[in-house]
């Protein structure tokens, strides 16, 4: 499996090299940090995955948080997970100020023409690409702005930083042609949930197989090949995964605090009340023990139940 380390750049305070990782011809595995807490991020950052997806779309995320949560991915992994943050385009303040942390990725939601990729790219890029300010206290000191020779740290941001294009509405599908030929994306993101409502699809459904659906995969990955353009989204299963691998994914989330902290839980209730438990729902000792719960029924079947309701399924969307 890849390791993030060969990626990194010489200083923690400046972005991995994503978008070399994502060009590699390896899958990479994500997970997610939806909990809005630095102590979340910390514990998040011991784990073995590639990148770490941060949510300012879908969780109470400011300016000042969510650049304390992506440097405590980068340094507390000391570079082995790689912070990638979606930002919606009502809050482009935050594209510098993530970027300035160290973050290693960007993807902006709803992307539906050239014209706002554009946008996207001139958020994320030093002229002459883009509009991407200076940050003067971005890195501090010798140590951390060390670069190869002949580069500067701007050279570094840009080269190294991956800017993606979600794409989940059906005009962004109708135009993924021309979003994908913009100079500056780096990639395109789908986001399966939205694009599935958009469809008319069962709403909350991230998988299907309906022919409609499977075109429009189709037709994202088509035009992702032609330029040279890696795929990331959520995994969602192992049985969706072989599709999402055939039209031309690479980089997958498939895992995330929330989903794990309900996943644990789940589970040891299961071993436990199936080790408390005998046959017949009795506490272990003989015929005449008593249930431990009297009048219900036994715990295990209850946290199968739980496993398998919708909200356990995923947490992601």
């Amino acid at each position: 499996m890849l390791n993030t380390k060969d990626y990194n750049a010489m200083s923690l305070a400046q972005p991995t090299n994503f978008k070399a990782m994502l060009n590699s011809g390896q899958f990479l595995w994500g997970t997610g940090c939806r909990i809005p807490h630095p102590e979340a991020a910390r514990i998040i950052a011991a784990t073995p995955y590639h990148f770490c997806f941060l949510d300012a779309e879908h969780a109470p995320l400011n300016a000042t948080l969510l650049v304390s949560l992506v440097r405590t991915i980068q340094y507390q992994s000391n570079g082995s997970m790689v912070p990638f943050v979606r930002i919606p385009r009502c809050s482009p303040e935050l594209y510098n100020y993530v970027l300035g942390a160290g973050a290693g990725g960007v993807v902006m939601p709803h992307i539906q023409n050239a014209k706002q990729a554009e946008e996207l790219v001139r958020l994320c890029r030093f002229p002459p690409m883009g509009d991407r300010s200076f940050p003067p206290a971005a890195l501090i000191g010798e140590q951390q702005n060390r670069t190869p020779t002949g580069q500067t740290t701007y050279d570094v941001w840009d080269s190294h930083v991956a800017v993606f294009c979600q794409i989940e509405d059906l005009e962004g599908l109708e135009n993924v042609e021309e979003i994908c030929r913009v100079p500056g994306v780096d990639g395109l993101f789908i986001g399966t949930g939205d694009l599935r409502m958009c469809m008319k699809l069962p709403h909350g459904s991230l998988d299907g197989d309906e022919p409609v659906y499977l075109a429009a995969l189709k037709k994202i990955r088509d035009a992702a090949k032609v330029n040279n353009l890696p795929i990331m989204g959520f995994g969602i299963s192992p049985a969706a995964l072989q599709l999402r691998i055939d039209m031309g994914w690479n980089a997958f989330i498939i895992h995330g605090d929330i989903d794990a902290i309900c996943t644990s839980a789940t589970d040891s209730l299961q071993t436990y009340t199936n080790a408390a438990y005998g046959r017949n729902g009795h506490q272990d000792g003989g015929e005449n023990s008593e249930s431990l719960v009297s009048g219900t029924r036994p715990l295990d079947d209850v946290a199968c139940r739980l496993s398998n309701s919708a909200y356990f399924k995923k947490w992601i969307i």
